[in-house]
């Protein structure tokens, strides 16, 4: 059964076609290849639950019409896309951040409604509006051809046998696995699964992964860590190695670290923006400070300010020459 989440993608596919068809109609197996439905039926259910769409009081007698006749589905043409209606900046980039997982496969009418909509934000606050949309996490339905038989795997307990592509190298590997999750984080789907051949739980993405095959072997109790690390907005594993420390963010990411860590966050009298994290000192802390380009300092402890500073040295060291 298509979960809400995609029933709506395929809505904002199928929505476009059959506009673009006009007249003609949009044929019902050209309707099924372009959405990704699995039969003609479901493209009636879509077109059923769209039936009239009502444009709410910004745009009171505006009507969007979706019909089947004689196998073909049709857009009223009677509707007129108009200009929205100006945003806040926290509208606006809730918007874009809602649109944005359909951008790759929705093509030019995704692409040309997330346009508007940064139009109808303040010029002064449109740089700002795209960083928040872009730290914003909207998760959509697992990817590709493989999310139904992981989870008929993952429910029945049943061992696949999976071809991987290595990031690194790009070559593909097969791996003998029992599936234990799918999740989303950080912008991308995974599969934590138990390695039956390392014995030990991995992360495999979605997008890697070339085939899937059902084995035959049931397996008991999952193996593993719990899963309920998985979890957290962020992908972080616990070391032992934590420690409290500060994170002063300036300009567009003083903006972004309100947004996102509001809890752990207290606003300065400069404008600045001071977010109070657990981390352990290491590469993921470095990397997350340096990723905000200079508007993120380690303000304390000293030692992780000077971990930090070292680590900008050895950098420029590098680049100089």
């Amino acid at each position: 059964m298509t979960s809400p989440v995609g029933q709506v993608r395929k809505m904002l596919l199928l929505v476009p076609e059959a506009w673009r068809a006009g007249t003609k109609g949009l044929p019902l197996e050209k309707a099924v290849r372009v959405t990704g439905a699995r039969s003609v039926k479901e493209i009636e259910q879509i077109v059923g639950a769209l039936g009239q769409m009502e444009f709410g009081p910004s745009l009171p007698d505006t009507v969007l019409l979706v019909s089947i006749e004689d196998g073909r589905v049709f857009a009223d043409r009677a509707l007129h896309l108009s200009t929205p209606p100006p945003l806040s900046l926290r509208e606006g980039a809730a918007l874009l951040a809602a649109i944005r997982p359909f951008e790759k496969n929705a093509g030019k009418a995704v692409a040309s409604a997330a346009r508007k909509l940064k139009g109808a934000v303040p010029e002064p606050f449109r740089r700002t509006v795209e960083a928040l949309a872009r730290a914003m996490d909207y998760p959509v339905d697992p990817p590709g051809e493989w999310a139904d038989a992981l989870s008929r795997a993952i429910e029945g307990r049943l061992e696949i046998a999976v071809d991987y592509r290595a990031e690194a190298s790009g070559t593909v590997a097969r791996r003998t696995l029992e599936p234990r999750a799918v999740f989303h984080g950080d912008g991308h789907w995974y599969l934590a699964a138990w390695n039956v051949v390392k014995r030990e739980e991995h992360l495999y993405r979605l997008d890697r992964i070339a085939s899937i095959a059902p084995g035959t072997r049931f397996f008991g109790d999952h193996k593993g860590p719990p899963l309920d690390r998985f979890r957290a907005r962020h992908l972080y594993f616990q070391s032992g190695g934590e420690r409290d420390v500060s994170v002063r963010f300036s300009g567009e990411g003083g903006a972004l670290a309100l947004e996102q860590w509001p809890e752990r966050s207290t606003q300065n009298p400069d404008g600045s923006v001071t977010v109070k994290a657990r981390l352990a000192p290491g590469n993921y802390l470095l990397g997350w400070v340096l990723g905000y380009g200079g508007q993120a300092e380690v303000a304390g402890p000293p030692d992780v300010r000077e971990l930090l500073r070292a680590r900008v040295a050895e950098l420029s060291a590098l680049y100089s020459g």
